[in-house]
């Protein structure tokens, strides 16, 4: 049988989150989607605490109640800045914004899903390792081609390239290293360790994030279903502080945080301990003559916050309305305008990230209470709750790089603090 070609052939290589949210979406639209993958994935991945802005993405897929029944309900987040005090952030603040809430899902089931509505949706999925290769265009440009090898699987496409070639593959930045492509990195070289642990007490309200401030780094405690995810991010020469291996760094980091330690005394490690080199990165070229990044490909930025998996699956989104609503004749000014998009959403995020990590945001929130303390009334409240809405917003996601919000940020930590030291509260 004859089969009718789609109006557009994509290949994408690479099925996690940014992948196959981008497949479902242009198959979706009647786009010939195919997308590659050699299932090389750990057994425990990062990101597994979402943000409100993800929740859109779940309604727009159609599987919100599917995300719900495998993951936990997310009411907000909590950040231990001393052993005395913390910030704790409800996701109620962002109501007329984003949805009041999210989910904290085990990466595995949540990856299968997506992956799963690809395929439903008319996406094909070819297991297998990519092959890639390089051609010049008539004008000289170094550009990604699948290998023949790799174009023999998709019978289909006849031996041709297809129209567009996506890179979805993270952090190996397939494209990047095959065309030489530099980026600019950030100042943080981190490592993380992470694993799951039963035994313990689950924050509260339950389904809360809490992030704890340490000694050296941070820490992260996600209640899932069956277990708590613990993890430790630290500056790479700290981390010999603990230990020589990544099991007594962890552990090691836990017993010497005092609400760490007594959150979790008894607590059973059920997974080996998962390690992750942390950095910022964000690509100088993310686009060319039939190709295009997306996800992690492009860039990411530090997992304090948890905007990962939210840019990932997000950019699937804005790539895809940019290829289904413009003929290929108008891509290149689409792409322009998608990777303006990612790289300003990913300053935004930064911006954000650093101000946590400098310990102004942990200075403000002391200056607040002790305003409210002694100018106490509606007008303290009023102020209180217009910033928190605004902080909320952008810590959700919904107003990462909304100007008001930024503006108001920068001004409030530049201007609004009195008699605390941002350096008291910095993350080192």
């Amino acid at each position: 049988m004859n089969i009718a070609r789609k109006p557009y052939r994509v290949g994408i290589i690479g099925a996690g989150p940014a992948g196959t949210t981008l497949a479902a979406l242009l198959a979706r639209e009647g786009v010939d989607a195919v997308f590659f993958d050699d299932g090389r994935r750990p057994e425990m991945v990062v990101g597994e605490s979402l943000i409100p802005r993800l929740v859109t993405v779940f309604r727009r897929l159609g599987i919100e109640e599917e995300v719900a029944k495998l993951g936990t309900y997310k009411p907000g987040v909590t950040w231990i800045f001393d052993e005395n005090d913390a910030l704790e952030l409800s996701f109620t603040a962002m109501r007329g914004v984003l949805p009041t809430y999210a989910y904290n899902v085990p990466r595995k089931p949540f990856d299968e899903l997506i992956h799963d509505t690809a395929v439903k949706a008319g996406a094909r999925f070819i297991p297998c390792t990519v092959k890639l290769e390089t051609d010049r265009t008539e004008r000289g440009e170094l550009v990604p081609r699948l290998s023949a090898e790799t174009l023999a699987l998709v019978p289909e496409w006849g031996g041709q390239q297809p129209d567009l070639l996506v890179d979805a593959s993270g952090r190996r930045r397939l494209f990047a290293k095959l065309l030489g492509l530099t980026a600019k990195i950030g100042k943080r070289k981190d490592v993380s360790h992470f694993a799951h642990y039963d035994q313990v007490m689950m924050p509260k309200p339950a389904g809360q994030a809490i992030i704890t401030r340490l000694k050296h780094g941070w820490c992260w405690r996600i209640p899932l279903q069956h277990a708590l995810s613990i993890g430790v991010v630290v500056n790479k020469e700290h981390a010999k502080l603990y230990g020589s291996t990544a099991e007594e760094q962890l552990e090691a980091m836990i017993d010497q945080n005092k609400p760490l330690a007594e959150a979790c005394p008894n607590r059973r490690r059920l997974t080996p301990v998962t390690t992750y080199t942390n950095y910022q990165l964000i690509s100088d070229q993310g686009h060319g003559d039939g190709w295009v990044c997306v996800g992690d490909a492009f860039g990411f930025v530090d997992p304090m916050l948890s905007p990962g998996l939210c840019m990932a699956m997000t950019s699937a989104e804005q790539l895809a309305d940019a290829i289904t609503q413009n003929r290929p004749a108008g891509w290149d000014r689409a792409f322009h305008g998608y990777l303006d998009w990612f790289r300003e959403q990913l300053k935004a995020w930064q911006e954000l990230v650093d101000i946590f990590y400098g310990g102004q945001i942990f200075a403000l929130q002391r200056t607040g209470t002790d305003m409210s303390r002694r100018f106490p009334g509606k007008i303290s409240m009023i102020m209180q709750r217009h910033f928190e809405k605004n902080i909320s917003g952008m810590a959700g996601g919904g107003l990462t790089t909304h100007p008001y919000s930024r503006n108001l940020l920068r001004f409030m930590t530049r201007y609004g603090i009195y008699g605390h030291e941002p350096e008291d509260f910095a993350v080192v």
